[in-house]
């Protein structure tokens, strides 16, 4: 364990990082989850897929530590007019994964806790598990060394190794080339058989939804629920252009529209990616708020098209998500860029 580590660990144990929330008072933290895992998914990607024993254990932590989860449009509001509270938060999920109804809303309710969903809408869509993710995971899964590639996508031959320090870049190599060339039809194709040839399942992945988004029915469903449904683009990319960025916002709530009475006006960068070069388009698009991907906490001054958010995973411990929710963490990083 990291000298780090064992010191928010300590924080916690002790009590002593709980004064640190005082410098929060009027700031607004923004808590961030993607995909949650029905077998072994937040062993492949501990960024993106988080165990539900592990989403249990962050709401029990917020509720012993009488956090209130607002809703965003309430929460921007208060954090406006200077009436936002010590503890008072905003969950929010991004992507739209079948998880997230299947596995992170029961868990939620039963706190009495919604959250707004960002959904990225082209795999709502086309419900078929997205392509280079199952294509990185059943590269992951697979028990063997090296596959041969003949044949699968045009212009990547000979084998490919899943295993050693270029093996991701050459996962991503097929995938792209599959994006950038092939239909969604013949990359469903590509995907089968690569899963044979690695000896990975893709017919359970797709049977399962472990690495699909919910379907137009899910969204609905998910939105009776109380979860808010607001915009993540339709294609998980946000151009720099005009023409781009309205293309993507526009194909993102068509397709969410007919499936909540929510106002779209709030997004998400894909990605995490974003410039403030994109911010007259997406305001002229009735865009509100839009969050990113930047540690700490929110100010009256924080541009509300750039609100930053904690990112929360498997990986992270709960003294991290401790520290980082009382904001020991938020008042170390500011510290160290004083210093800097």
């Amino acid at each position: 364990m990291s000298f780090k580590s064992l010191a928010w660990r300590a924080l916690n144990r002790t009590g002593l990082g709980k004064p640190f929330s005082v410098l929060t008072n009027g700031r607004l933290q923004i808590l961030c989850f993607h995909g949650f895992s029905f077998v072994d998914e937040h062993r492949f990607r501990g960024k993106l897929f988080m165990a539900p024993e592990v989403l249990e254990q962050r709401m029990d932590w917020l509720k012993r530590n009488r956090y209130a989860v607002l809703d965003l449009d309430d929460a921007v509001r208060r954090l406006q007019s200077g009436r936002l509270r010590r503890r008072e938060i905003v969950i929010t999920i991004d992507d739209g994964f079948h998880s997230v109804l299947a596995l992170a809303a029961p868990i939620l309710r039963a706190y009495d806790v919604t959250a707004t969903v960002y959904v990225t809408t082209y795999y709502m869509t086309h419900p078929n598990p997205i392509f280079r993710l199952a294509i990185q995971y059943m590269a992951w899964k697979s028990g063997l060394d090296i596959v041969d590639l003949s044949g699968l996508v045009s212009g990547i031959n000979g084998h490919l190794a899943l295993r050693g320090a270029n093996a991701a870049k050459f996962v991503q190599e097929l995938y792209e080339s599959a994006e950038t060339h092939c239909t969604e039809e013949e990359r469903v194709l590509i995907a089968r058989e690569f899963g044979r040839r690695v000896g990975v399942d893709y017919g359970e992945l797709v049977h399962s939804k472990r690495l699909s988004l919910m379907t137009a029915d899910e969204v609905k469903a998910l939105r009776e629920l109380g979860f808010r449904i607001q915009l993540h683009t339709h294609r998980h990319h946000l151009p720099l252009e005009p023409a781009g960025i309205s293309r993507e916002i526009a194909d993102n709530r068509n397709a969410l529209a007919p499936l909540t009475d929510d106002r779209l006006e709030h997004l998400c960068y894909p990605s995490g990616v974003w410039d403030a070069a994109q911010w007259p388009t997406l305001s002229a698009l009735g865009i509100k708020t839009a969050t990113t991907c930047v540690p700490g906490f929110n100010s009256n001054r924080t541009p509300l098209l750039g609100l930053r958010r904690f990112l929360d995973g498997q990986e992270i411990s709960l003294e991290e998500f401790g520290a980082e929710m009382l904001g020991v963490k938020d008042a170390y990083r500011r510290a160290r860029r004083l210093h800097d």
